[in-house]
């Protein structure tokens, strides 16, 4: 027989109505009070209706979120972010996949906008504005949101400033001695991202009185081997001492290229990745980082959803912060 509400706050000396309050965090209650209930739901184990628990409020509690199929190791960490808050304040998750097919894109938005969503977030989904699927998110009145992105400011985002990122970036190669330097894996000319990272490197090196390579600037796709292929690439000598990779997983193929190619990091070549994620942690030598606090990207991504305190065109950013490690050296501008 199923446990009821009533069950538990006939065992927890309550009103049903105080339980039902509180397993659905409306109202206000003491935090030992709120404890002892939902501590005793799980132990009895109480299964709750939410589509019943949605009707009743007028409000779903489920947040649709679109991943690129396309693995990305810092989309784990939003994701791990999200839950927690999720979590904490009574949301679900759904989550679902998409690719680059739009028939797929369109099926798999349809799908989640059946299930009567709050919201959707786009997780580092990169949509054109003209695109029909984005023309279907808009035209929905469903509360959209993405993180790790900025869709041109249409909707609103949170994310790292991707522009500003670049400059920390370069500013901190060059007081090491670095004047050729490379940015690797944000050639993409469709990418918004990677539009404020190539200006961002751009305007950075022409603050410092350098002028960019073009050709610096390589890599579309945001893969291990796009890392692999820029030792290739470029050949022996490198002509550049430093390169940036646009994401960990392109750094580590960078690294790993350099060692096949005999050349010694940091000595004959400085690395810094974008992300810093734990991939970054696990390279021989670890990975120099800008790091992006993804998790906080996720929590926040929950609580602006639960506050509704979205304008159309808000940007939000996090910090982005360089953590030094054992991947770039400091160069004499003497020699």
């Amino acid at each position: 027989m199923a446990i009821t509400i009533k069950d538990i706050a006939d065992k927890a000396g309550l009103s049903p109505a105080s339980v039902s309050r509180i397993l659905t965090n409306r109202g206000r209650f003491n935090a030992d009070t709120a404890k002892r209930v939902r501590e005793l739901a799980e132990s009895m184990g109480y299964l709750k209706n939410q589509s019943a628990a949605d009707l009743s409020q007028k409000q779903s509690r489920v947040i649709g979120v679109l991943v690129p199929s396309e693995h990305t190791n810092f989309a784990d960490e939003i994701i791990k972010g999200m839950r927690s808050k999720a979590y904490e304040l009574n949301y679900e998750l759904l989550i679902a996949f998409v690719d680059v097919n739009k028939e797929q894109q369109l099926q798999t938005v349809h799908s989640l906008l059946s299930r009567k969503v709050l919201a959707i977030v786009m997780l580092a989904v990169d949509i054109e504005i003209a695109d029909p699927v984005f023309n279907l998110l808009t035209s929905t009145g469903v509360q959209l949101l993405s993180v790790s992105n900025q869709l041109n400011n249409e909707i609103p985002s949170i994310s790292s400033d991707n522009y500003v990122m670049m400059h920390q970036i370069v500013d901190y190669l060059y007081e090491h001695g670095h004047e050729k330097i490379a940015l690797i894996g944000a050639s993409n000319p469709n990418s918004i991202v990677a539009k404020l990272r190539r200006q961002g490197f751009i305007d950075a090196l022409s603050k410092h009185g350098i002028e960019h390579h073009p050709d610096f600037i390589w890599g579309t796709e945001n893969a291990y081997q796009t890392g692999m292929d820029a030792i290739k690439h470029f050949g022996i000598p490198l002509p550049f001492t430093a390169a940036i990779g646009s994401a960990d997983i392109i750094s580590v193929g960078i690294l790993n290229g350099a060692k096949d190619a005999q050349i010694d990091v940091p000595k004959d070549l400085s690395i810094i990745t974008i992300d810093g994620t734990e991939i970054a942690q696990i390279t021989r030598p670890i990975l120099s980082a800008a790091k992006q606090d993804f998790q906080l990207m996720g929590q926040l991504a929950i609580s602006a959803l639960d506050e509704q305190e979205l304008a159309p065109h808000a940007v939000f950013f996090t910090e982005t912060k360089i953590v030094p490690s054992g991947t770039v050296t400091t160069l004499d501008k003497n020699n």
